[in-house]
């Protein structure tokens, strides 16, 4: 005697439902917590002090293509994306100063390491999974 198993239609349609759910209401707790953690990165990041934020090799540069580069401030660059197709968003600077960040971060042969992006991780977990989980509890009427 074999017997098959047999899911109910309307039992198959709602779980897909419910796991649609999951994953519109996972995608907006990520995306309003996002901004939060921007901001924690954007308060450990240092404010560079240097007059003319220009640098040797970026000077050369100007001179040869005949323009002149401004920099904006790491600090004034902090950005977020939106919700990747993981469900991720990336938290970090735009292309005008990503490129300058690890010199700080991990310093070089004359400049002291000022891990900021490891404070700023440190500082913002708690908060960054506290909003989430607000998120999802309002979400789900909890």
């Amino acid at each position: 005697m074999t017997e098959s198993f047999k899911i109910d239609e309307n039992i198959t349609v709602k779980l897909q439902e419910l796991g649609n759910k999951a994953n519109r209401i996972t995608r907006k707790a990520v995306r309003e917590s996002a901004p939060g953690f921007a901001e924690i990165l954007k308060a450990n990041t240092p404010y560079e002090s240097i007059a003319d934020r220009s640098w040797k090799a970026q000077r050369r540069m100007d001179r040869l293509t005949g323009k002149k580069s401004k920099f904006k401030h790491m600090r004034d660059d902090v950005q977020f994306s939106g919700v990747t197709q993981t469900g991720q968003v990336n938290v970090g600077f735009g292309k005008d100063t990503y490129w300058r960040v690890h010199f700080v971060e991990l310093g070089t042969v004359n400049q002291k390491a000022n891990p900021f992006i490891e404070r700023a991780i440190e500082a913002g977990t708690g908060p960054y999974t506290e909003s989430v989980s607000n998120v999802i509890r309002s979400e789900l009427g909890l």
